[in-house]
């Protein structure tokens, strides 16, 4: 055979060899992109099953958490069956000694009640007709003392809550506002978060008062509520020194008691002598709550806050808002 012969047929074996090379490459290269893809293919369709399962626990969380508010409502409904003839509530009511965890099915959940007529009712401070509540204003500012809150906010909240556009002194109405892009609200707050609206107010005071204080309406549906009254067994013990000119050590002792079914048996307990004057405004019993609920399911969390209603001529519950979420 001829070196000639040879040699070709040796140039030929070299550019097989090459190209199977060349295809093994692309075999490689062809199965390194489908093994991307499908790992990518992967990962994605795995990220929409946890977002999917994410969603369903969230919701089945969520649910829990309206069970826990439907349960709540029929405690408070209870309470008011049980005591109907004398009726009062007290801090050892079955109500307010609630704040336990419950078991559910891959989670827990925790509900807690809250009697709102023991806190500070904004509101109070310019009556629905629209008169100024001078004495509730008095209470507002020694409130603030009480937390020392250097700042009165009493005249700028005056002018939120009242329906004149004439600013009182130190108060503010739509002119200081306007560069913020919303004007004075001249009605009833709706939340005590609209403190944060107010001219000046610091967020740091908001926070202290935060615990201490509460919007109430006027009105749940045609039922006129006016200015709502402190429950003496479960207004707070800072609300108490603000208010009075005593320590609130004695009255507290007794609130953790169960307190009494009547202001008249509170006077002649001799625990609130500093109150009498403002006799009017005390009361045994309550209408408004707060619930809070925080249900826990597969690690997902639905914490919601409702303001309700018991309409203590029947003990029906009306629910007046509901919030998602830790303010």
């Amino acid at each position: 055979m001829s070196s000639n012969v040879i040699g070709a047929m040796s140039v030929a074996m070299t550019v097989r060899v090459r190209q199977q090379g060349v295809a093994l490459i692309s075999v490689l290269l062809i199965f390194a992109l489908a093994t991307i893809i499908a790992s990518e293919v992967a990962s994605r369709t795995y990220r929409d099953i946890r977002k999917t399962a994410n969603l369903i626990n969230t919701k089945q969380a969520y649910l829990y958490a309206l069970a826990g508010e439907q349960f709540a409502r029929q405690l408070l409904f209870r309470d008011y069956k049980e005591e109907q003839n004398v009726h009062s509530d007290q801090l050892t009511d079955n109500w307010a000694t609630i704040s336990e965890l419950f078991d559910i099915e891959n989670g827990s959940m925790s509900i807690e009640i809250i009697d709102l007529q023991g806190r500070f009712n904004l509101n109070n401070m310019v009556s629905p007709t629209g008169v100024v509540n001078q004495q509730a204003i008095a209470q507002f500012q020694d409130l603030l003392n009480t937390l020392s809150i250097r700042s009165d906010y009493s005249p700028v909240l005056v002018d939120w809550l009242d329906s004149n556009t004439t600013p009182v002194a130190g108060g503010a109405e739509d002119e200081a506002y306007q560069q913020q892009g919303y004007l004075t609200a001249n009605q009833a707050l709706a939340d005590r978060s609209e403190l944060r609206l107010l001219k000046g107010f610091e967020f740091v005071d908001y926070e202290k008062l935060k615990p201490y204080v509460v919007a109430l309406p006027y009105w749940v549906n045609d039922q006129e509520i006016g200015i709502t009254k402190y429950n003496l067994n479960t207004l707070d013990a800072k609300i108490i020194e603000a208010i009075s000119d005593e320590s609130a050590t004695a009255i507290v002792a007794r609130q953790e008691q169960g307190g009494y079914s009547t202001v008249s048996q509170w006077i002649s307990s001799g625990d609130i002598k500093s109150l009498i004057s403002i006799k009017s405004q005390l009361d045994t019993k309550s209408q408004f709550f707060e619930l809070v609920v925080t249900a826990v399911y597969d690690e997902r969390v639905s914490v919601i806050r409702s303001h309700l209603f018991r309409d203590n001529s029947d003990g029906s519950i009306k629910l007046l808002k509901r919030q998602q979420g830790v303010e």
